[in-house]
């Protein structure tokens, strides 16, 4: 397994969101444009990153059971998942907006800017096809349940169900339909939102290191609860599924693709979307930062118990 490819785009990532937390820490750019560039990011370049990542595959009718079973799977692990962090929130009576935070944080990963290379040194580019099912439902239940949870402050239930359309569940309607029915953008207008869909990495990045510029590290610190979420989201959920999955009567790939999926660091645009809801963005922040790091050790250790029980 090619580890080194990992790692590098974990530090790259690292890299640059040391950059941001250097603009910001330094006053070299104003607080004032991290709020503008997350709205930048939700609102125009995440849709355009949805629209040509989706629509742009291609679909094949024989692979469509095991799709189906691919996406069952997934659906599995995302729903306990955030079960699991259900009952840890409540447990640990995390208080609100942190638990909200805290609940989605449990269920979503870097689904694609880590979660590929991992996946490529594992399977080579043929497991990129299986992670698609896994990456709709971890972006889908970010835009549809996420957004919702992050809107429960309005007691109007119909303005909360209006919440959910936003630009990235229109994105994602738009897309699967594309790539159902096969529909292909024109090559000019598919470059060009590839290009700015291909932002999406370095600015969220960027966001996420200017966030972290204004966390105290006492605030942090103080919210120990996260020493429950890192353990649970990097090593003992995704073994659990290994030895759960492990005698299940479906390809190897699926079931490494999966579970990998599931053992990835948090989500990097998820703080954005809680800034954006004048959540917790501070604990999904730093959050990320951790995990990102940690997964340096606890992602070949997940792939290496994948190659020893599914192989």
């Amino acid at each position: 397994m090619n580890f080194s490819l990992v790692s590098t785009t974990i530090i790259e990532l690292g890299i640059i969101m040391f950059l941001g937390f250097f603009v910001a820490k330094t006053g070299y750019i104003s607080h004032k444009f991290k709020d503008a560039l997350s709205k930048l990011i939700v609102n125009l370049i995440l849709p355009c990153l949805i629209i040509t990542s989706i629509s742009s595959k291609e679909y094949n009718s024989e692979l469509l059971v095991e799709l189906g079973i691919d996406l069952l799977i997934s659906l599995f692990c995302i729903i306990t998942l955030y079960i699991t962090g259900v009952i840890t929130a409540k447990i640990f009576r995390i208080p609100e907006p942190t638990a909200t935070v805290h609940k989605l944080l449990s269920v979503l990963g870097n689904a694609i800017f880590i979660g590929y290379p991992v996946i490529v040194a594992m399977y080579g580019e043929e497991g990129f096809f299986w992670v698609i099912p896994y990456w709709l439902l971890n972006d889908t239940f970010l835009w549809t349940v996420g957004v919702f949870m992050f809107s429960k402050k309005e007691k109007n239930t119909a303005k909360r169900l209006k919440k959910l359309i936003n630009p990235n569940t229109i994105a994602f309607i738009i897309a699967i339909v594309m790539f159902i029915y096969g529909v292909k953008l024109p090559n000019i207008l598919h470059s060009a939102l590839t290009d700015i869909g291909s932002l999406t990495v370095p600015l969220s990045m960027i966001f996420i290191g200017m966030a972290l510029s204004t966390v105290e590290l006492k605030k942090i610190l103080t919210k120990w609860w996260i020493l429950i979420l890192l353990p649970l989201k990097l090593v003992v959920m995704p073994v659990a599924f290994i030895f759960l999955f492990r005698y299940l009567p479906v390809r190897d790939i699926i079931l490494g693709v999966i579970i990998i999926e599931t053992a990835l660091p948090s989500q990097t645009i998820l703080s954005i979307v809680a800034k954006e809801y004048n959540s917790d963005y501070e604990y999904a922040a730093s959050s990320l930062f951790i995990t990102t790091l940690l997964s340096l050790v606890t992602l070949p250790y997940i792939c290496s118990l994948i190659e020893k029980y599914l192989h």
